[in-house]
């Protein structure tokens, strides 16, 4: 639902009594919130009020009330700031009328302050480009509110491809891009804000180092400038798909490596004092092609390292979990798969002490790959898995747990949306249970790489598009939408209404619902 029908739904909820979304029989046209009732160019309360009287539920005598159905008594809603919930009524019916009320406190008294929400800030894209290739890997949000978004460029800088490396303000708008790069290919795939302030970039580089492909690591200042830069690897090819700033002021990269390990390809994991200098790597592997996509600091200090394996599991490829000390030796791994191709994209620590794993699967689900979201205890046994997509292609590129403890994953789809690929948000709760889904992009390819929850409780996602933009391929930054205060109704079905509590709501700790079904009058 955009923006204009997700704030003018909510307006509904302010009457006292609110009739549904449907025509009552022996009336005059349609009940129609999306109306300009009084034709003064726009839809606004004045246009809900029209609609509300029109329809009832302002004493409309063809109306009334056929008992009370439900009653959700005061529901402790104190956690759920920034958040989505959703009422069950079970009614099995929209043809009713609603009463939202709140409390402050347990005992205090019931008002509607804000209902339909104020502070709201609708959701916004941008796209950033030239007329080449250029794609975005990584983002944060930037200590200041605005956006750190790293990638590479074909359109801009000195060698075939180069780190590009964008800053936003919080609505998306450019404050300063720098590129860093040689004469030929060198891609950022990671990016942090550091403890300075100034940012960490890693990716690989064909244009220094001693090999192929090497690690690179370029560190700058708050505005982009490089403060030092390093590469790691041999002679082979290796590639940093993630990094992590330590406990101690260093970075952990991790990525894959040929140069050195025991396969193919293996996970190499490499550590650095706060100035880049290597204080010692590892290499995880069996004699086939591993790779490391995924690096955090765990809360022991030791690292988790979310990747694919092909020497171990059941699969043609598995999603691989290692385990390690602070020093990098592996204390645990572990594989999770079927028969078929399961990739790994993305780990983060739950707020448990376990871990929570996504990306794409070919052995479940119902399409050619699904989006997979594998949630472990702290040494790496199943708890539960998800999976979520359609018929087609649906991967989980990223994924963090969100403020209400549940989870967000961002990927792309080619199941559902406009294009061949859409940006996909999966929201879920606490045990991955879908809570709502949606899709952005055009007709071409939209890939979304990276999302974070930002500060007032909305999402950001980034990544590629071809739908949009100058070039073949463009940043593309997306927010959505979010309320600051208030409680808004976003969305119901015949058995459940869905609201949302601002991020910053002091009011509606506590929230009563209460609905009749609706008894036409002669």
């Amino acid at each position: 639902m955009n923006g204009k029908r997700l704030a003018m739904a909510s307006l509904i909820a302010v009457a006292l009594l609110t009739v549904a979304f449907i025509p009552l029989s022996g009336q005059v046209g349609m009940y129609d919130p999306w109306l300009d009732i009084n034709d003064d160019g726009k839809i606004d309360g004045k246009d809900i009020a029209g609609e509300a009287k029109n329809f009832g539920a302002r004493g409309n005598p063809f109306v009334a009330k056929a008992g009370l159905e439900y009653d959700s008594g005061w529901l402790n809603i104190t956690d759920k700031a920034g958040q989505c919930f959703t009422v069950v009524h079970n009614l099995n019916s929209t043809d009713v009328i609603v009463d939202i009320t709140g409390r402050a406190t347990i005992d205090g008294g019931v008002h509607q302050r804000n209902l339909g929400g104020t502070g709201y800030a609708p959701g916004w894209n941008k796209t950033y480009g030239g007329t080449g290739d250029d794609v975005a890997w990584s983002m944060v949000q930037a200590n200041d509110g605005g956006y750190v978004i790293a990638g590479e460029t074909a359109s801009f800088g000195a060698g075939s491809y180069d780190f590009w490396l964008v800053k936003t303000d919080l609505i998306g708008t450019v404050q300063w891009n720098k590129t860093y790069g040689g004469t030929s290919y060198d891609r950022a795939w990671s990016v942090i804000q550091a403890s300075d302030g100034g940012y960490a970039i890693a990716g690989y580089t064909y244009s220094f180092g001693a090999g192929n492909d090497d690690f690179w690591l370029v560190k700058t200042d708050s505005i982009g400038n490089t403060q030092w830069n390093r590469t790691y690897g041999g002679t082979g090819r290796e590639g940093a798909w993630s990094m992590v700033q330590t406990n101690d002021g260093g970075y952990a990269l991790s990525g894959f490596t040929n140069s050195f390990g025991a396969g193919s390809w293996d996970c190499w994991l490499v550590k650095t004092d706060s100035v880049g200098n290597t204080q010692w790597n590892r290499t995880y592997g069996g004699t086939s092609a591993d790779e490391a996509w995924s690096v955090i600091q765990a809360s022991d200090g030791g690292y988790a390292i979310a990747g694919y394996t092909y020497s171990f599991g059941a699969g043609s490829h598995d999603f691989w979990l290692v385990k390690t000390n602070p020093s990098g030796n592996m204390l645990w791994n572990r594989t999770y798969g079927g028969t078929s191709g399961d990739w790994a994209w993305s780990v983060v620590q739950a707020n448990d002490g376990g871990y929570v794993i996504a990306g794409e699967t070919a052995s479940f689900g119902t399409g050619n790959s699904d989006c997979w979201l594998v949630k472990t205890d702290s040494v790496g046994n199943i708890l539960w898995n998800r999976t979520y997509g359609g018929t087609n292609d649906d991967v989980a590129k990223s994924v963090v747990q969100t403020s209400d403890g549940g989870y967000a994953l961002a990927g792309y789809t080619g199941s559902f949306g406009a294009g061949s690929w859409d940006f996909w948000l999966v929201k879920t709760d606490s045990v991955g249970n879908m809570q709502w889904n949606r899709t952005y992009g055009g007709t071409g390819s939209d890939v979304a790489w990276s999302v974070v929850q930002t500060n007032d409780g909305g999402y950001v996602l980034t990544g590629s598009t071809s739908s949009f933009g100058a070039g073949n391929g463009d940043f593309w930054l997306v927010k959505t939408e979010s309320w600051l205060f208030g409680l808004v109704w976003t969305d119901s079905t015949n058995n459940s209404i869905t609201l949302y509590r601002g991020a910053t709501d002091a009011y509606w700790n506590y929230v009563r619902v209460r609905i009749w079904k609706i008894k036409e009058t002669p």
